[in-house]
């Protein structure tokens, strides 16, 4: 069995909850697992993991009103680089180096997969995100900004894995004999609960700034029933029933509604497409992980996408959320068996083919 480090991203929670669950079935494969996190996932990773987590100083985005500020990420980042690197450099010296690993797995997480290229440790990248570089994808010339600086930003994180295990929702022809589409994977805290249907529609938001607006849009549809989490209250106001953040009741919720209405993120609509449940998709200002995202659960039926949270987006997506899943051979749907098939045979792949 292999001595393996698993860099693991701090922003978003889809990082944390993957590396999770494929950790776990890298430690019951017998391999000796090591985990570099910053963040969230250091947080999270050290709970189920705390004698195998150090703690690694990562990027971060900056956010303004839920937009990302690229300039500001940039410039922030910068100034943090020289304590970063200094920390970094005795975590590599202290722990990666003693540790002598075959092999390093990256979630999106970039120094310690430089630290795989500049050592010659064979590495593998597995997250979304370079879906936008290593994946063709239709785009909207009215992007080109935004595209710009989520392919700059990706490209940058790190480059020259020996493979790319891409997670997506669905089928996309890709750049290199070096990348793989694979399904989803759903954590098993999502799969203990059966998918029902109930009368309510799920709403998720992240931008305590749009609060009353939000409120606005779905009082206008007073035959509908809406459970929205996100401000951490619990108080009935009209047909909305605002709920505190509990991830139980979050995916009791999920499991049971009609339809949900929330950003792009690709966790939460892994977790959708699991329960088989239609989406209204706003992305994030800027994000153009989350346009695409939107753009392509509205092209294959999943769902509807709009810019903002607005009447005539939410009827559209009424008159679609009870009709049937389609059934489009482009869609891959959650299938954890599946993924660690894939994996497992990359895995066995790089490590026959040792260091370069």
């Amino acid at each position: 069995m292999a001595r393996i480090v698993y860099g693991v991203a701090g922003e978003g929670f889809g990082h944390s909850s993957r590396s999770h669950l494929i950790g776990q079935h890298l430690i019951e494969q017998g391999h000796d697992l090591l985990f570099v996190a910053s963040g969230k996932a250091l947080s999270y990773l050290s709970d189920p993991f705390p004698d195998r987590v150090r703690p690694i100083a990562g990027l971060q985005f900056s956010y303004d009103k839920g937009r990302i500020r690229c300039l500001r990420t940039i410039l922030n980042n910068m100034m943090c680089y020289p304590r970063a690197w200094k920390s970094n450099a005795e975590l590599f010296e202290n722990h990666l180096k003693p540790f002598e690993p075959d092999l390093v797995i990256s979630d999106f997480e970039p120094f310690s997969a430089w630290w795989a290229w500049r050592n010659d440790v064979p590495y593998i990248s597995v997250d979304h995100e370079h879906l936008l570089t290593h994946c063709v994808l239709e785009h909207h010339p009215s992007d080109w900004f935004a595209r710009t600086a989520a392919y700059v930003v990706t490209r940058s994180y790190y480059f020259r894995a020996r493979k790319y295990l891409v997670l997506n929702f669905f089928d996309a022809p890709v750049r290199s004999p070096q990348t793989m589409i694979t399904p989803p994977v759903i954590r098993p805290a999502v799969a203990a609960f059966q998918p029902e249907r109930k009368e309510h529609i799920l709403v998720y938001s992240t931008d305590t700034t749009t609060r009353e607006s939000l409120l606005h849009t779905l009082g206008q549809f007073k035959k509908d029933r809406f459970y929205v989490y996100g401000f951490n209250e619990d108080k009935e106001i009209g047909n909305c029933r605002l709920k505190t953040t509990s991830t139980e009741s979050f995916l009791a919720d999920l499991s049971a509604c009609r339809g949900v209405v929330a950003t792009a993120g690709f966790s939460l609509i892994s977790e959708c497409l699991y329960f088989h449940k239609k989406m209204l998709l706003i992305p994030v200002l800027g994000q153009y992980e989350q346009i695409i995202n939107a753009r392509y659960i509205d092209r294959l039926g999943l769902g509807v996408a709009s810019e903002i949270l607005e009447e005539q987006a939410m009827r559209r997506f009424l008159e679609i959320v009870d009709a049937p899943m389609p059934n489009n051979p482009h869609i891959l749907w959650p299938d954890n068996h599946r993924f660690m098939e894939l994996f497992d045979d990359t895995i066995a792949t790089v490590l026959s083919t040792g260091k370069s």
